[in-house]
Order: structure tokens, then C-alpha cells, then sequence
């Protein structure tokens, strides 16, 4: 249960991120207009090479803002001016890349960085040939298609070499430590993780955050918890010292599944609720960051639409003066021009309602933001389940082993005192089957997950049991076989077994993978 302190700090975080992005509001937007100015000054001098450099800026601007839409827009502003294909080509091409592959749009992620890489091996542009690559096997790692993605990543770590760029050598071996981890080859993604970290001492801190984070997650994956711990606490301390509050997040996850792993359940619910208020902090922070970009964008095209009024209100006035000059003169040509004066007065209106338009789009900018805002609650709620999850199997391993002390001393006292014993364990096994805590945790993921269970029993060849439901359950919230074990207070085994048995009953191949299909449904 939260405490009062708890949402105070969360009110004083909200207050703090909120005087933060004011200040920066003001900057960025004075960046923008100056940026703006810029284009406008190119335009009217049709310098098309300002022109295009001009564009590269403001969409680089935007994708530091994480406003892709607008980044985009620039870029492709740039495509279409057919200007040569250099190193400003590629570049552009492998941020259109970029952004799609953090869209998961894939295909258009690998048609931008296949163009630049075509490109960059024509005109022997080493960097972007490298870029190329990762970026190229990025995409395949996302699609599991492996064995490209490895292909892809050794050509640019080759490529990084050669240029002796100790940062493009750091990030593609962290990638290619990446994909043998998904592959399961700890020793290798190890070995790749290490080489990445002795040549990230110059790169950004998220990249050596990261490096030692996954080095501490492959110690945990192999049985190695006091390396592990060491590891991610290390990368713990370098997320709060650079402020890296997506890292932090990161870290504190992997200390609570080590704990866990190792058996430490208080230990893990402890990090896990450290997680939960990290994850309070970091939505708190990107809310802000959106809302500012939304905001900043907003502003600029308020003022830029105020500019233009005040510009076609002025012509609209130009106009009016001179049909009074031309009355004056002649009636016929009066007449003449009053058609005219109504005519071009149509077209002004006409561009009136479109800036209209415009700023009726802004707002619809922001809704969309709250929406964002929401879907990142219902991770956090995502996030309470698992850790709800976690309490349940501690309280069970705890009640299970008084149960077993209790049913050891209950031959070596006198028979009361045996019978007492007796009844003790009798409360502590029927608290150990009551249904309350399962019936608590199904609706906590019923108003996550509406329509999970209806599916299920539709798309079920029999009926399934209410233990092959809780399985299911556990299986969505992605739960170790281990950590299930832990909740039902079966063996690893079972759970092994328990899987086969449902297995049968659903509508699946053997090649098919049952928790990917419960993932989906």
C-alpha cells in the first residue's frame, strides 16, 4: 500500500520535472524559430543546398524531441530536393531507419538502411556503410531472423575497426553480445559484452550503462549471483550519479530477479518496489518531456499562424484602399475591382479555416499524449501484478516451511502439546489452500487483461481445469518455471508436466511455442 510520503514525493517530482521543462521550453523554442528562419532565408535566396542542410537541421531537432512525425516530414523535405547522394543522403537514410525500427515498422526500416548502404559502398563512405550494417542487423535481430542480424553486425564491427571509432566498436559489439544472448550462448554474448565495455570509455553513458547492466544479466543467467550483483549494482550507481532514470528502471529489475533467482524473496520485493517507484519517476519524466515537445510545437505554430493572419490581414487592408481609389476613379472599374477584392476575400477565409485547422490539430497532439500517458499506467499496473505474484509465492515458501518445523517437533513433546502442534499445522495448510489470494490476483489480471480468459476457453479442444487456468495466467505475466514452481507450490517438474498436459488441450503444433501463444491472445 502506498504511504502518504510516497505520493508527497511523487507530487514534488511532478513539481520539480514541470519547473524543468519551462525552462526548457523557452530554449528549444527559441532554437526552433531560429532554425525556421533560417529555412525561410534559404528559400528566398532558392539556395536548394541551404535548403536541404537547413532541413536536416529542424529534423534532427524533432528527433531529439522525440517528435518522429515532424523529423520525418523534414527528412523526406530533404529527399525531394534531389540533391546529390553523399554523405548527407546516408545520413538521412539511416536516421529514417532509426526512427522506423523504434516504430517497429521493420520493412521500412530495412528499405532506408539497405538504400544507404547501397549508396555508402558506391561513393566508399566507410561510416555509413557501418551504420548501414548495424542498423540492418538490428532489424533482422527484431524479426529473430539471427543469423543475418550476425552477418550484418560483424560487417560493421570490421568497418568500425578500420576507422578506429572506439563508440561504433562498443555499440556493435554490445549488439552482437545481444543476439547470442537471445540465442542462449551466454559465454559468447559474455565475451562480445566485455570487448563492447573496454571500448566504451569514451561513449555516452547510457551506451556504459547498458554494457554493464547486460554483463550482470548473463552472470544471473548463468548461476553467477554475486557477479551479477556486483555488476548491476555497479551500473545502479552510474544510472543515478548521470540521471539515467530509463536505466535505473533497468537495473532495479535485474537486482529483483536476481534476488528472486537466488531464493532472496524479500530482497527481490524490496527492488521490485524500488522498480515501482523508479517506473513513477521515469513516467513522470517522459509525460513532462512529451507534453514540452507537444507544447513547444504548439507555440511555434500559434505564433507562425499569428504572423500569417496578421500578414493576410494587412493584404486584406492593401486591397480594401486600393478598390477605394479605383471607385473614386471610375465606376466601371470599381465594379471591376470589388469582384476582384470579393473573389481574393474568399481565398483569405479559405486560409484563415485551415490555420484553424491547424491549431484544432495541435490540440488533438496533446490528447494523444494523455493517451500515451495511460498506456504507461497500465504498464505500471502490469508491473503491481508481477509483483503481487512474487509476495504470493514468498508468503507460500514461508508458511510451507513453519508447516514442516511445526511437523517435526510434533513427536517430541507431550501428547498436548502434540495435539496443539497438529492443530497448528492444520490452520497453517487450510491458509495454504485458501482460494481468496488466487481470486484476488485473477481479477487483478482480469482488468488487465478483459478478454484473456474467454478467449482461452474459446479457443480451448477441451475444457480446462481451474489450475490449468491459473497456469495459463502465470504463463501471460511471463513467469519462470521456476517462479510459477514458487506460487503453485509444485516442483519445477510438475510445472514441466503440467505444461505438456495443456498443451494438448489447445490448438497447437508441435513447433509451436505455448507461451508466445498465450503472449498473443
Amino acid at each position: 500500500m502506498f504511504t502518504n510520503s510516497y505520493f508527497k514525493t511523487l507530487f514534488l517530482l511532478v513539481v520539480a520535472f514541470s519547473i524543468n521543462a519551462q525552462e526548457t521550453i523557452a530554449t528549444k523554442e527559441t532554437e526552433l524559430f531560429s532554425l525556421k528562419a533560417e529555412l525561410e532565408n534559404a528559400i528566398k535566396e532558392d539556395n536548394r543546398t541551404s535548403i536541404g542542410i537547413t532541413n536536416i537541421k529542424l529534423a534532427d531537432f524533432f528527433y531529439r524531441i522525440s517528435l518522429y512525425k515532424e523529423a520525418t516530414t523534414y527528412y523526406q523535405n530533404y529527399l525531394e530536393l534531389h540533391l546529390p547522394k553523399d554523405s548527407s543522403f546516408i545520413k538521412v537514410q539511416n536516421q529514417l531507419a532509426l526512427i522506423n525500427l523504434e516504430l517497429k515498422q521493420y520493412g521500412l526500416a530495412e528499405s532506408h538502411a539497405s538504400l544507404a548502404l547501397r549508396t555508402s559502398e558506391y561513393i566508399n563512405y566507410k561510416k555509413g556503410e557501418a551504420t548501414s550494417n548495424a542498423l540492418l542487423g538490428s532489424v533482422a535481430e527484431k524479426q529473430s531472423n539471427y543469423n543475418d542480424a550476425l552477418k550484418f553486425q560483424k560487417k560493421s564491427l570490421a568497418l568500425f575497426s578500420f576507422l578506429k571509432d572506439s563508440t561504433g566498436i562498443a555499440i556493435t559489439n554490445e549488439n552482437i553480445g545481444s543476439i547470442y544472448e537471445d540465442l542462449e550462448q551466454y559465454q559468447k554474448a559474455l565475451n562480445y559484452f566485455n570487448v563492447a565495455q573496454s571500448f566504451s570509455k569514451n561513449s555516452p553513458w547510457d551506451l556504459k550503462i547498458n554494457i554493464i547492466n547486460n554483463i550482470g544479466d548473463i552472470n544471473r543467467k548463468t548461476k553467477k549471483y554475486i557477479e551479477a550483483i556486483g555488476y548491476t549494482e555497479q551500473a545502479l550507481e552510474l544510472a543515478k550519479t548521470s540521471n539515467n532514470q530509463s536505466q535505473l528502471v533497468s537495473a532495479l529489475k535485474d537486482l529483483s530477479r536476481t534476488y528472486a533467482d537466488m531464493g532472496n524473496f524479500s530482497k527481490a520485493y524490496e527492488y521490485l518496489n524500488n522498480q515501482n517507484i523508479a517506473n513513477e519517476e521515469e513516467l513522470i519524466q517522459n509525460n513532462n518531456e512529451i507534453v514540452s515537445a507537444l507544447q513547444i510545437l504548439h507555440d511555434v505554430k500559434e505564433k507562425e499562424n499569428e504572423v500569417q493572419l496578421l500578414n493576410k490581414q494587412n493584404e486584406i487592408n492593401k486591397v480594401q484602399q486600393s478598390i477605394i481609389l479605383i471607385i473614386a476613379s471610375a465606376l466601371t472599374l470599381g465594379l471591376c475591382a470589388l469582384f476582384l477584392y470579393w473573389k481574393k476575400r474568399k481565398k483569405h477565409e479559405k486560409h484563415i479555416l485551415e490555420y484553424q485547422q491547424q491549431l484544432l490539430q495541435a490540440d488533438l497532439d496533446k490528447k494523444a499524449a494523455k493517451e500515451i500517458a495511460l498506456n504507461r499506467e497500465i504498464d505500471i499496473k502490469v508491473s503491481a501484478l508481477t509483483n503481487y505474484s512474487l509476495h504470493i509465492a514468498h508468503k507460500n515458501k514461508m508458511l510451507s516451511d513453519i508447516s514442516k518445523t511445526l511437523s517435526k517437533l510434533k513427536d517430541r513433546n507431550s501428547a498436548l502439546v502434540s495435539k496443539k502442534l497438529k492443530d497448528i499445522v492444520k490452520d497453517i495448510e487450510s491458509d495454504l489452500e485458501n482460494n481468496n489470494e488466487w481470486t484476488e490476483l485473477m481479477s487483478y489480471f482480469g482488468q488487465i487483461h478483459p478478454s484473456f480468459f474467454s478467449k482461452l476457453k474459446n479457443d480451448a479442444k477441451e475444457k480446462l481445469s481451474s489450475s490449468e487456468m491459473r497456469l495459463c495466467m502465470l504463463l501471460r505475466l511471463n513467469l519462470s518455471s521456476k517462479e510459477i514452481g514458487g506460487i503453485l507450490r509444485i516442483t519445477s517438474d510438475s510445472v514441466r508436466i503440467a505444461r505438456y498436459r495443456l498443451r494438448k488441450k489447445l490448438p497447437l503444433e508441435s513447433k509451436d511455442d505455448l507461451q508466445a501463444y498465450l503472449l498473443n491472445l
